[in-house]
């Protein structure tokens, strides 16, 4: 009995040693928060200083109305420039996204131009908000943003071997939870490709340099922004949300973010009030190489679970979204299509190639850089025109293979000439461009101004026509093989 008692008071030491290392953890978990939270509003003091004291403003030049659009290309990026030159939205990026704008600040004073802010915004959930709601007031109507994914390509893998059952639906959810709304560098992307999983490298990026964040804490910043854009007060919002809760972590995808992200539901409800629309919709394009049809599927209906229609979906394989378009979404109990299946290519002259190879099926949607399409003189390299001899082939095709085409830019390589003459173009070709232009800016400015350079709209993929790995549109020489 005394052995059995000696056990009981060992126990009860052990239990009080564990207890008191708890209460230990807890109170160091404690002050890390209170730091954290000291650390936000003192940046939040400094941004706000800052914000009050900018002196750089920039008028963006007036562009051809983009009347059609499938998407906001890059989430609206190219519109980056105008909303760093509004006080009210350097307001709330810098109170929601301190590292994005203590990053945006530096940049700015090293180089007070507009060029270097847009890839710094791509995918960015704030500068969605700010394109979404100015389309808004302007009764423009876009089918969706874009999204660019990165998976856990692990627990894809897992999810792969796992057998059908609730046990398999939560693995999923989880792959949503943890993927990165991100388009990562060039260098991540090129690693990917040669199969090594860059979902790791991606978290660690920073969101200026093409990382973002995870699922629910960008819908969760969307929503916010557009509370504090609609507010009737945007200091008193502002202070409302001051105490939430911010993520400890030096993981960049969930820096800054809130601790406690709004249900997504309650934010597709927010953006049905500022818009006036049912459907909050995404495109997405997963550049993780694990992608597959099956996890595409899973993806979309884990997504339509939590109230986001996908119009998309995305790849330049079209082997990766074959037969996602077939499965019927749901959404609150409503039924709808399911997503467009879109082949992304490089320039015009590869879905030329393509479809003299027939390896484009009838009806499918294409899209590829619109940049293809304009020339540019030697002697005036901003001097562009539309490749009309192009244009009537395109028609061609267009017509023969029933495709549904849209068009998209670089926005950091494209001038107002540029994305005016596409917007003219797609209006006067309606039929042929059926998804119209996804400019990734706002309907009716937001490009840079000619400076003179060839800014088409190429931006890094004009390198890939120098490998071998886009081609031009080559007139006369192809033509589509009878019916």
């Amino acid at each position: 009995m005394s052995r059995l008692l000696g056990l009981f008071d060992r126990i009860g030491w052990m239990w009080g040693r564990v207890e008191a290392g708890w209460r230990a953890v807890m109170r160091r978990l404690r002050r890390r928060q209170r730091q954290i939270q000291a650390e936000v509003r003192h940046l939040g003091e400094e941004l706000r200083e800052f914000v009050d004291d900018l002196a750089w403003i920039w008028t963006p030049p007036s562009i051809v109305p983009v009347r059609k659009r499938f998407y906001g290309h890059g989430a609206y990026m190219g519109a980056a420039p105008i909303l760093v030159a509004d006080p009210v939205w350097r307001r709330i990026l810098g109170f929601l996204m301190p590292d994005v704008y203590a990053q945006v600040r530096t940049v700015l004073a090293r180089d007070a131009a507009p060029r270097p802010l847009i890839p710094m915004f791509e995918n960015n959930p704030v500068m969605a908000a700010f394109g979404i709601l100015h389309g808004s007031k302007a009764g423009e109507e876009v089918g969706g943003m874009e999204w660019d994914v990165f998976v856990d390509g692990a627990l894809v893998g897992r999810w792969e071997r796992s057998a059908p059952g609730p046990a398999r639906d939560r693995m999923l959810a989880d792959v949503v939870d943890t993927m990165v709304i991100a388009h990562a560098s060039t260098t991540d992307t090129l690693q990917e490709a040669l199969g090594m999983d860059q979902y790791l490298d991606v978290r660690k990026t920073e969101k200026t340099a093409f990382g973002g964040v995870e699922t629910n804490a960008w819908m969760d910043l969307f929503g916010r922004a557009l509370e504090l854009a609609t507010a009737p007060d945007l200091e008193t919002a502002i202070r409302a949300m001051a105490s939430d809760g911010r993520v400890e972590t030096d993981e960049e995808c969930r820096r800054w973010t809130f601790a406690k992200p709004r249900a997504v539901a309650d934010v597709v409800g927010v953006w049905r009030q500022v818009t006036g629309r049912d459907l909050f919709s995404v495109i997405i394009e997963i550049k993780s190489m694990r992608s597959t049809p099956a996890l595409l599927v899973g993806l979309v209906a884990e997504l339509n679970r939590r109230g986001i229609h996908v119009a998309g979906v995305g790849s330049f394989a079209l082997a990766e979204v074959a037969g996602v378009g077939a499965v019927e979404q749901s959404i609150g109990g409503v039924a709808h299509p399911g997503p467009r299946e879109i082949l992304f290519m490089h320039f015009a002259g590869d879905l030329q190639e393509a479809c003299d190879a027939g390896l484009v099926p009838q009806g499918q949607t294409v899209m590829f850089n619109g940049a293809s399409l304009l020339d540019a003189d030697e002697s005036e390299p901003s001097a562009y025109r539309v490749k009309e001899d192009v244009i009537a082939e395109l028609i061609e095709y267009q017509t023969r293979f029933d495709l549904a085409i849209g068009v998209y830019v670089q926005e950091p390589d494209c001038d107002d000439r540029a994305v005016s003459l596409l917007s003219e173009l797609v209006s006067r070709d309606g039929r042929t461009f059926a998804l119209g232009f996804a400019w990734g800016g706002l309907h009716d400015a937001g490009a840079l101004p000619s400076d003179g350079a060839d800014r088409r709209g190429y931006g890094s993929q004009r390198h890939l026509e120098t490998v071998g790995r886009a081609q031009q549109w080559r007139p006369g020489l192809h033509k589509p093989p009878e019916a």
